[in-house]
């Protein structure tokens, strides 16, 4: 199947034509000619312009191949028969899916052609989906990201606390945030901490909770250590993936999470001890 296409613009503006056959799509641009250059052809008097050759072609394909190999001008051909290089070979995609042709810009310049330029990666589109389905695209956006892990924070602050004295602990609740395109689209993906897992390094049982925590006086997350030695507090937060479109007010939750781990430096556990001494300044 064959589809043409074809717009006429204003003499202002080039003018487009473009086929569609199998698994190709090309377009081009026609620019308008000049009053001076708008000519008859020869031996015409009917005032019909020469034909112009086209200045940009753009064409979308799984595979492309030259006529001619990368060390001088190039023309894109047809179909990748014998004796033409192989330029692009496309993609790999699952049983499930099928390839959305790379697209590739080619310009005149003093009557050449140059080299084909890659513009758009080709990508990989479920057959199922007959819709671009961003929800799904957000979601493997999400698994994709590079999550920042969560700050551990501890007081008190200078690497060391007391044995039976609360040590306490908090981390920051903020979104991270990954501005992408989807399918030519601008959209934002951000991870939003959902749950905390706090171990504090000294056998205990980790704490699960929904609470960031807080610094002192108002914290909410703390640990008495029951003997001294040495300890390090890990935090693995789970994290839950949202986006939007550019521009719009509203977050939309993907499927899937996201795990981060992170740790604070390490903790010394001094025992303080009560010790009897002389008044010196007693009466």
């Amino acid at each position: 199947m064959a589809l043409v296409l074809a717009a006429s613009q204003s003499n202002e503006q080039p003018t487009f034509s473009g086929t569609s056959e199998h698994d190709q799509v090309s377009i081009e641009a026609i620019a308008p000619p000049e009053a001076s250059n708008a000519t008859p052809a020869s031996g015409d008097s009917s005032g019909v312009a020469l034909a112009l050759p086209p200045i940009r072609q753009w064409r979308i394909t799984p595979a492309m191949c030259f006529l001619r190999d990368l060390g001088g001008a190039t023309v894109l051909a047809e179909s990748c028969t014998e004796g033409r290089q192989l330029a692009y070979a496309g993609i790999e995609c699952e049983d499930d899916e099928q390839p959305v042709g790379a697209l590739f810009e080619q310009r005149r310049v003093s009557g050449e052609w140059s080299d084909a330029a890659l513009v758009e990666e080709e990508s990989c589109l479920a057959e199922r989906r007959q819709q671009i389905d961003i929800p799904a695209a957000a979601a493997r956006a999400f698994q994709e990201m590079e999550i920042a892990p969560s700050d551990v924070n501890v007081q008190p602050p200078d690497g060391w606390t007391l044995v039976n004295v609360d040590t306490i602990a908090f981390t920051d609740t903020t979104p991270r945030t990954l501005s992408t395109s989807l399918f030519g689209i601008p959209v934002e993906i951000r991870a939003v901490p959902n749950t905390y897992a706090w171990d504090f390094g000294d056998g205990s049982a980790p704490l699960t909770t929904t609470d960031p925590g807080a610094p002192y006086p108002a914290h909410t997350i703390a640990h008495a250590y029951a003997k001294k030695g040495a300890a390090t507090i890990s935090l693995t937060t789970t994290w839950r993936g949202q986006f939007r479109l550019a521009g719009e007010p509203t977050w939309r939750d993907v499927a899937g999470e996201g795990t981060t781990v992170s740790s604070s430096d390490s903790l010394e556990i001094l025992e303080a001890r009560a010790r009897l001494v002389e008044d010196l300044y007693g009466g």
